[in-house]
């Protein structure tokens, strides 16, 4: 059977890998070996308006997701979330539809999940005013998949601002209509900001959670069980309707119309379950052939990359027998200029080094004569201080005897005042023109003394 008569569309991610194949050898193939966590099955329940899609959108992280070809049709995602393969499934309103037609739903999205079974049901509800339709879906919820379906049920409250905002908060807590929903699934609920993906662990672990306290999955033997338990109940109520109503022929007749009718409806129930059965068996096959595929294509990429890794390292062991060679080539023309370099630094020391010896020896004659016209000059200046004290001699000499001269004269003419007015004008010529010779000389005197000490 195709799969077109269900009514589904499904979408997956190219990017996803089924945890299975990490014992095919994918994860072999890079030598690593990674503890993948069990898929997780989704189920978006809610009236229409509610905004399911925009959820499944901001689940799967993923945008413009395909919608279903026909507004009752169940639509089935795919995509990697946090490590671990997420399904959500969207299902159409089942409020105020035949039973039938919910029935045929029902075992459509219990039967994708299998054989994991669904994880969670999840009503999606904006943040306002409870509807009947809201109250609608989950009283069919419940009714169609029996009581044991109350331990997967949860509530999604969709906001795209903070979730932790006061009025957000305020709001579900004091709405009694909202506590008393919230309490008829045990007090699971989330305020999930569609717009802000940070949520998406907090939510995903909030399911799981759910999951570990039903201890598994809701499955398609869960689903079937629970109505064979339905079935039987309705024919014990039946019989013992036919034991209170056996005297009445008019009851007789309905409870016969009530039996035929349960027999069809129990034929075609199993009717259904066995082309759901057979559905199940066509989609695992799909399924095996497209694991199959989808594992030789994996092979294929990893021998492509071998292939790839192969040639690459060939290709670098050629670039480093090149480079080592050039590496090679440079080393001996680095020595040989090291050598050549070596000779001329040599060279330039030894002409250096003569170069010094011969300035040293230059210094030491310079120094050598300096020395000696220090000496000389020595010499000479001893000399110039000795005739100096010579010639200073000589003219205090000089002076001494003019003085005494001078002396012996004025005496004489103290003694004789008389003679000396008589020859006044000899004496006066005799003794006016020496003084005239002697203050020159004393001035000549002076200006030797002044340049011998200077």
């Amino acid at each position: 059977m195709s799969g077109a008569p269900l009514g589904l569309k499904t979408s997956k991610s190219k990017e996803i890998l089924h945890p299975d194949m990490s014992e095919a050898g994918v994860g072999d193939a890079a030598g690593l070996t990674m503890k993948v966590k069990p898929p997780l099955n989704l189920v978006l329940v809610g009236s229409r308006g509610t905004g399911k899609t925009i959820a499944a959108e901001a689940i799967l992280d993923q945008t413009d997701l395909p919608p279903a070809s026909s507004p009752s049709q169940c639509v089935k995602h795919e995509a990697e979330v946090c490590g671990r393969q997420v399904s959500v499934l969207q299902m159409p309103p089942l409020y105020d539809k035949p039973p039938e037609e919910v029935m045929e739903e029902s075992f459509r999205c219990v039967s994708l999940c299998d054989p994991e079974g669904v994880h969670a049901f999840i009503l999606v509800l904006p943040v306002g005013p409870l509807t009947d339709e809201d109250k609608g879906e989950l009283q069919t919820i419940q009714d169609t998949f029996s009581p044991r379906v109350k331990d997967f049920i949860m509530i999604l409250f969709t906001v795209d601002s903070d979730p932790a905002a006061p009025a957000v908060l305020n709001f579900i807590k004091e709405t009694k209509e909202i506590q008393e929903l919230c309490q008829s699934c045990e007090g699971r609920y989330f305020v999930l900001n569609v717009k802000e993906k940070k949520q998406i662990p907090q939510l995903l672990e909030t399911v799981d959670q759910t999951g570990s306290e039903a201890s598994r999955g809701f499955t398609m033997e869960t689903f079937t069980r629970a109505n064979m338990e339905r079935v039987l109940k309705l024919q014990a109520d039946l019989q013992d309707v036919r034991h209170k109503v056996d005297t009445d022929s008019e009851l007789r007749g309905r409870l016969e119309e009530k039996e035929e009718e349960m027999r069809n409806k129990e034929e075609e129930m199993k009717n259904k379950e066995e082309e759901m059965k057979n559905k199940e068996e066509e989609m695992k096959k799909k399924h095996k052939e497209e694991l199959k595929a989808l594992r030789a294509q994996a092979e294929q990429e990893r021998k492509q990359r071998v292939q790839q890794l192969k040639e690459k390292d060939e290709s670098l062991e050629k670039e480093r027998e090149k480079r080592k060679k050039e590496a090679e080539e440079e080393e001996k023309r680095r020595r040989k200029q090291e050598e050549a370099q070596r000779q001329e630094w040599k060279q330039k020391l030894e002409a250096a080094e003569r170069r010094i010896q011969s300035e040293r020896t230059e210094r030491e004659k310079a120094e050598s004569k300096l020395e000696q016209s220090r000496r000389e000059m020595k010499r000479n200046q001893d000399g110039w201080e000795k005739e100096k004290d010579q010639i200073w001699e000589r003219v205090l000499q000089v002076l001494k005897q003019n003085m005494e001269d001078l002396k012996e004269n004025l005496q004489e003419e103290r003694s004789s005042h008389r003679e000396l007015q008589e020859e006044y004008h000899r004496r006066r010529r005799k003794w006016v023109y020496p003084w005239i010779f002697l203050f020159p000389l004393l001035f000549v005197v002076y200006l030797l003394y002044q340049f011998l000490t200077t």
